[in-house]
């Protein structure tokens, strides 16, 4: 498996001279489906050889098994026996194949149940679908060319093990790795059939909610979300403060219309959620979505903040 992931990673490599960037300019993201993964060291052995579980699981049978002679001494046998066997099962089951479907399957999920307007991510491979056919039949890497490779933006590659707490959990990272060399590194510890829900989850959140800067339309007109200091939804003491850092970003605050309409669109449509937090407007004034009688706009020295006003710019 480590030289299947060396072969597609050399082939990427090696066509992908004239691949111009990683993030194309409609925000959209598209990962070669086929992501192997390899057997990492196993830390549920290095716990047991170095830490407590086997001992405390042997002096346990010793107490039940105390007084009972040879009784006794062949149940620490079973026992020991019965470990080394399930140990060896575990490390002999290939979850390569299982890890790879979870992930793209929670990650559909994903989509289905929040429904965004514009898909940004998928898991795009080959056109010719015989040839996906034959390679599922052969249980063979699909073929990485150069057609392909000008339609994605990722090629995935992961590690697995037995987690450390020798519960039956197993500990996952993913490494995407950019046509421009860049990566984006995931893990998650879990169930092995629910594990790659928490990763597929951090790369819904990573790619699909609302990146900074991007355009969205409001009306009839195109709003641009240049987002705060931190390239993203920041926060701020006051309003004043957050109008004079997006007044040093060339930018401003949205209006209190313009903040219910992203809001509408949401963080998986282009748009930005209030969540029922306190947004920073112009002229010393917040947007309370949570008071909206007689009206959401608020003077913020009205107001008894405990945390700081919340913020985004635009142009």
């Amino acid at each position: 498996m480590i030289v299947k992931c060396l072969s597609i990673l050399a082939a990427v490599f090696a066509m992908s001279t004239s691949h111009a960037t990683v993030t194309p300019s409609d925000g959209r993201v598209d990962i070669w489906p086929t992501i192997p993964f390899t057997r990492g060291a196993d830390l549920c052995r290095y716990t047991d050889a170095y830490g407590q579980t086997r001992m405390q699981n042997l002096n346990q049978m010793m107490k039940l098994a105390s007084g009972r002679d040879s009784a006794g001494a062949g149940a620490l046998i079973a026992f020991n026996e019965l470990y080394e066997k399930n140990m060896a099962l575990a490390t002999q089951t290939s979850f390569e194949v299982t890890l790879e479907a979870t992930l793209k399957s929670y990650t559909d999920s994903y989509f289905r149940n929040l429904q965004p307007k514009v898909k940004k991510l998928s898991f795009t491979g080959t056109n010719d679908i015989l040839s996906v056919i034959r390679t599922a039949q052969a249980g063979t890497i699909p073929e990485l060319d150069r057609a392909t490779l000008n339609r994605i933006d990722y090629v995935a590659y992961g590690t697995y093990a037995l987690a450390p707490n020798c519960q039956g959990d197993v500990q996952v990272t993913l490494q995407l790795v950019g046509l421009d060399g860049q990566t984006e590194s995931f893990v998650a510890t879990g169930r092995v059939d629910t594990v790659m829900s928490q990763i597929a989850s951090e790369i819904f959140v990573r790619f699909q909610r609302t990146q900074f800067p991007s355009a969205v339309k409001v009306g009839a007109n195109w709003l641009t979300l240049v987002g705060g200091f931190n390239n993203s939804v920041d926060h701020a003491p006051t309003s004043k403060i957050a109008e004079e850092a997006c007044s040093t970003l060339d930018a401003r605050l949205p209006t209190s219309s313009e903040l219910e309409i992203l809001n509408v669109y949401g963080d998986w449509s282009g748009g930005v959620s209030l969540n029922n937090k306190v947004w920073a407007l112009s002229d010393g004034y917040v947007y309370v979505p949570y008071m909206r009688n007689p009206s959401p706009v608020r003077r913020q020295t009205e107001m008894t903040l405990s945390d700081d006003v919340l913020y985004y710019c635009v142009k």
